[in-house]
């Protein structure tokens, strides 16, 4: 099996991982729009620390198979992943004057961080779910400044769907090797 074969089927395409993603999105902008804004920009960051290990925790209760050790792709996701966290300095820089484009520009950078999955899991729907978010984020930020959370149930709501559609791409891909 290849590399980017056995990672697209480990993780279902991204599915453990993404619909974990989209509920904590949406979750931080609820919270963000009835609470404040400041446990909505919390809910984000612990939940960013936790989307992977309960992705790993999700594909161990759907009895996923683990991806080997000597797949080096697999080390590519810490390095994909650790480009979140460095880039809040910027995001709290760009949003110290307006929090409201918190959500906004950490759309756009988590947009831009789904590049590399196109090459790890050898998916082109990651074009197009990185593509989706930057454009978002940039028009929520620019025509929508005013509102915390609008931004985070549409990058959660992007992130639920195209969750869907590796799932069933990924499903498809498995049937047809069945056959």
């Amino acid at each position: 099996m290849d590399f980017h074969k056995e990672i697209r089927y480990s993780f279902l395409g991204g599915f453990t991982i993404l619909i974990i993603e989209s509920v904590i999105w949406i979750l931080a902008g609820l919270l963000g729009d009835l609470i404040s804004f400041k446990i909505g920009v919390l809910i984000i960051i612990i939940g960013g620390m936790l989307f992977y290990p309960l992705g790993l925790l999700m594909q161990i209760i759907l009895k996923r198979p683990k991806v080997k050790k000597e797949n080096n792709i697999n080390g590519l996701f810490t390095q994909i992943g650790l480009m979140i966290p460095l880039s809040f300095p910027l995001i709290f820089m760009l949003t110290k004057e307006n929090i409201n484009l918190f959500f906004p520009a950490l759309t756009i950078i988590i947009g831009i961080h789904y590049l590399p999955f196109v090459y790890a899991y050898k998916m082109n729907s990651y074009w197009i779910l990185a593509v989706i978010l930057v454009i978002g984020g940039s028009y929520f930020g620019f025509m929508l400044p005013e509102n915390f959370g609008i931004c985070a149930y549409y990058t959660g709501t992007v992130l639920f769907i195209f969750s869907i559609i590796n799932l069933l791409i990924v499903k498809k891909e498995i049937k047809q090797q069945d056959l």
